[in-house]
């Protein structure tokens, strides 16, 4: 373990539950449970604070962002005084049309978070969530992913990662493939897969 830590800083981008849910009924054959996911999730954040990063900013919408955020917040136990959570809010009211038991969850993890982030001070408009994700890309050293290829917002953050020469690691739950796009690839074509899972 490394313990001369950097204050590194990763950001996380990953699918909402119902684009979550489709990308892990839709493996090989091999297909991943919600519970291995996190666990995976878990492991590579590990990884990522041995390598220095002790700062974890989730985008908070609802999945995979919340899942990530709740990782950190129990390695945060593990390492008090080291890790810390950001939670990074779109705008106002972000979860107003969430159900009651995720509004929960999330207004949980914000409370417990290190920092709190608004990038938007209004309510919901078209393209607050992608100047969240742009903010998220920015503020990070490396973007740490749930992604299988389905366009969206996820496709875009990581394309913007690459665009600005920000290393992505991607956990692909269907196929079950850590995937690291080095700073200077530019297609899928170029990808290194470097651990199997």
């Amino acid at each position: 373990m490394n313990l001369n830590y950097d204050s590194r800083v990763c950001s996380f981008t990953g699918y909402r539950t119902q684009k979550l849910n489709i990308c892990l009924k839709s493996g090989d054959g091999k297909t991943l449970t919600l519970q291995i996911l996190k666990s995976i999730l878990k492991s590579q954040m590990q990884i990522m604070l041995d390598r220095g990063f002790t700062t974890f900013m989730s985008g908070m919408a609802i999945g995979a962002d919340l899942m990530f955020a709740q990782a950190a917040l129990e390695l945060r136990k593990d390492y008090p005084g080291i890790v810390k959570l950001i939670a990074v809010i779109p705008c106002l009211e972000h979860d107003k049309n969430w159900g009651e038991t995720e509004r929960l969850q999330c207004q949980e993890l914000i409370t417990k978070a290190d920092n709190c982030v608004l990038v938007s001070n209004s309510p919901y408009y078209d393209g607050c969530m992608a100047k969240r994700n742009r903010y998220l890309v920015n503020a990070c050293d490396e973007l740490l992913a749930i992604y299988d290829g389905q366009r969206g917002g996820t496709m875009q953050t990581i394309n913007y990662a690459k665009n600005k020469s920000i290393k992505v690691t991607i956990i692909d739950p269907t196929r079950e493939k850590l995937i690291t796009l080095h700073e200077t690839c530019q297609t899928e074509k170029q990808l290194t897969e470097i651990i199997e899972y």
